[in-house]
């Protein structure tokens, strides 16, 4: 098929609080808010008889529209796999196509989407955004699930551990919690991804307060929690089953006892790998160094490890290491658990600890938040650590559903 894709851009407009993953800070305002509206009322409706009866043909409606829409040339599909612009969309079609399948690409008015159709050898087709979910449970518990509040109600009750915290509208009602807390602390939007508008090491009240109001930026309800300390994890579970633990790192220095914080980052930057970025000395950075009672010119006692950003990830100068074969396996079985709470069959969840390889009840951890489509590509090119082919489960599991 003539390719005819087209990749949106981005705008240039800059925000130091999102990142490298800009995002419309009114757009995310407006989904926040529908959301929190909306997701109650959606879970209770549709555990009804009408709700689901509605539900089924809001779903059948809506294949009618993308066939009509196919059929006036509004949108149209590719199998060059070229025009694919998400990295987890990539590693989907790279399996697709070892399996003889053709995956398609959705194009709006010539736009490339994250949508996509599977066609099967004997024809059959499957339409997914994301990743490739079947049944209506699962369509419905997406709704919820990127909730930081919600979730962390609902795995607490299960008596999964979390990182102790809540949600707040009000500024004077999240100050006087933020009082109650074990420091440091961690302000982040209730709803929302890739750590845009997160604050952490949060330990003075002045601080805290301008972080709450940087978090409102993308939306009114603000997550106040305990920060809990380690690398951030990144837990993939395809059916029940936990595919892999990604550890995601911030860009870290060691002190010598010679070098300043200011020094140390130039080495670091200088040795570092080809695909970690450089760590860039931002007001930011300092802003955060110090949070810690850091300066740049602070001299670091030799072995003395510290974060330089709040943000983790190759393109912040961090690292990516997979380490699924040291999952304690206490803690495998309690992730699995937690996915089978949410009760959904493609889950990624983000959580904190000092050792996986740890008993998890002898260690303080926590889940701090559960993704409905995870990034699934980052456990095929991790920066350290034998790659998992994550795409791969998904597939089968698609496969064993759909009896393909």
């Amino acid at each position: 098929m003539h390719s005819f894709c087209m990749k949106g851009k981005l705008k240039n407009d800059s925000c130091p609080y999102c990142g490298n993953n800009p995002t419309s800070h009114l757009h995310a305002q407006i989904d926040s808010a529908i959301c929190m509206f909306m997701n109650p009322l959606t879970q209770r409706f549709l555990g009804t008889y009408v709700g689901k009866v509605l539900f089924g043909v809001t779903n059948y409606i809506l294949k009618g529209s993308v066939f009509f829409l196919s059929w006036v040339k509004i949108i149209r599909y590719d199998d060059d796999s070229s025009c694919i612009s998400s990295d987890r969309g990539k590693v989907l079609a790279d399996e697709a196509e070892a399996r003889g399948w053709k995956m398609e690409v959705m194009h709006v008015f010539g736009v490339v989407t994250d949508a996509y159709r599977i066609i099967f050898p004997n024809g059959k087709k499957f339409y997914f955004s994301g990743l490739p979910r079947v049944g209506s449970v699962a369509d419905v518990t997406a709704g919820w699930i990127d909730d930081k509040a919600l979730l962390k109600l609902r795995l607490s009750k299960e008596g999964i551990s979390v990182s102790h915290g809540a949600s707040f509208v009000s500024l004077n009602e999240a100050e006087c919690y933020f009082n109650t807390l074990t420091k440091p602390v961690i302000v982040k939007p209730r709803l929302g991804s890739r750590g845009r508008h997160t604050t952490t090491w949060l330990t003075d009240v002045n601080d805290f307060k301008k972080a709450f109001m940087i978090s409102k930026q993308l939306g009114r309800a603000v997550i106040v929690e305990e920060h809990l300390i380690g690398s951030v994890y990144r837990a993939t579970v395809v059916d029940g089953v936990l595919a892999g633990v990604l550890a995601g790192d911030p860009p870290r220095v060691t002190g010598d006892g010679e070098h300043t914080i200011s020094e140390l980052i130039v080495l670091k930057n200088k040795h570092r790998d080809g695909r970690v970025s450089a760590v860039q000395v931002t007001p930011g950075l300092e802003t955060f160094l110090k949070r810690q009672n850091f300066t740049l010119q602070t001299i670091l006692d030799r072995g003395i490890t510290i974060d330089l950003s709040e943000k983790i990830g190759l393109s912040y100068g961090g690292k990516s290491r997979e380490v699924t074969p040291d999952v304690h396996p206490k803690l495998r079985e309690e992730l699995e658990r937690a996915a089978q709470i949410v009760d959904d069959p493609l889950l990624g969840f983000d959580f904190i600890t000092t050792d996986v390889s740890a008993d998890p009840d002898t260690v303080r951890w926590g889940i701090i938040e559960c993704n409905s489509v995870p990034f699934i590509n980052l456990h095929h090119d991790p920066l350290e650590g034998e790659p998992i082919n994550v795409a791969k489960l998904v597939l089968d599991y698609l496969e064993r559903e759909l009896a393909v």
